[in-house]
């Protein structure tokens, strides 16, 4: 039989491979962020063939394809650049800047599902070892690295006995426990006192009592920015309830980024709710592209290393051990 091909992918399928070759564009550039990555539409169809094997004859059908995506997620992801040698080609970059949940949960989408497949195996790791009939009890925090990680736990459900408790105050995370399909007797979900953020997409308040002593097996949270081991984030109400459950809660602690956190200086409108050293663990992506220019955010997080001991060097992550005696 001769080679076939799928005619198209599916409109998240297709956004989510463009958001993986902008990453992978950015990794091998001397860009400074990603947002200077600016790809023509032919050379997005080019990498979808020879990564999916589809073929797309029509740049305007790929480009309403995203546009009826962005529609149904409400948010803009995408930026049409005229090429000025031929107003029948185009490029496309990424919508500057991403302040909503809906749009940062595509933002270096391959590395967070790489992250969020290290924490899971973490956690089976340790269910391994000391599972009993009890739940696995969970906290899992605000932001779009915990969401793909809940997709996860959505997705294998079904396919183990384990039962989970999971307590989160972040509303994608929820979305994706609660959806059809799943086996809510292996996953129970709790939800805080607070309000709703609609740009973050986290339950926010001041009252958290709850979280004075209370017992996870597994705290885990990812962060805006690090600088200088400091970790901050943008949301007051987020900030305060992301400090109570750091400080306060009692179980292993995971930071959970992709080291693009990593700047020499704090982020304008962030503030301090913890340090690197608070956690037990830092788990980052393992990178797939060697680039002849090391970004800054990789060259903070290699300093940063003096207080990490590594643990797991898998080909999609890395897990590290926090030891806050470590060349101090």
């Amino acid at each position: 039989m001769g080679n076939t091909s799928k005619h198209r992918l599916k409109q998240k399928d297709l956004v989510m491979n463009i958001f993986g070759f902008f990453s992978e564009e950015y990794e091998k550039s001397n860009a400074g962020s990603i947002w200077e990555i600016i790809l023509p539409i032919e050379k997005i169809i080019t990498n979808l063939e020879k990564k999916c094997d589809v073929s797309y004859k029509s740049d305007l059908w790929v480009w309403t394809q995203l546009k009826r995506y962005e529609e149904e997620l409400g948010v803009k992801l995408f930026k049409k650049v005229k090429n000025s040698e031929n107003d029948k080609q185009f490029s496309i970059t990424l919508n500057y800047p991403f302040t909503h949940f809906f749009q940062k949960q595509h933002l270096f989408v391959t590395e967070k599902i790489k992250v969020a497949n290290g924490v899971f195996d973490k956690i089976q790791e340790y269910t391994r070892k000391n599972y009993t009939q009890e739940s696995v009890k969970i906290f899992l925090g605000a932001g779009t690295l915990c969401y793909h990680l809940s997709t996860i736990f959505a997705e294998r459900s079904l396919q183990n006995n384990i039962k989970y408790f999971i307590h989160t105050n972040n509303l994608g995370a929820l979305s994706q426990l609660i959806a059809p399909g799943i086996d809510h007797n292996n996953i129970i979900v709790s939800l805080p006192e607070g309000k709703v953020d609609p740009v973050t997409y986290a339950i926010i308040g001041d009252n958290n009592e709850f979280y004075a002593n209370t017992e996870f097996d597994f705290i885990i949270q990812g962060t805006s920015c690090i600088n200088n081991g400091n970790l901050f984030i943008e949301s007051h109400k987020e900030n305060i309830r992301k400090k109570a459950i750091l400080k306060n809660t009692r179980g292993q602690k995971i930071l959970a980024i992709t080291t693009h956190e990593f700047f020499d200086q704090p982020l304008d409108n962030t503030q301090i709710y913890g340090d690197m050293k608070d956690y037990d663990f830092i788990i980052v992506p393992k990178k797939s592209i060697d680039s002849p220019v090391k970004k800054e955010h990789e060259r903070i997080f290699e300093e940063s290393k003096k207080y990490l001991s590594p643990e797991i060097i898998n080909w999609n992550y890395e897990i590290y051990k926090v030891d806050v005696y470590q060349n101090s």
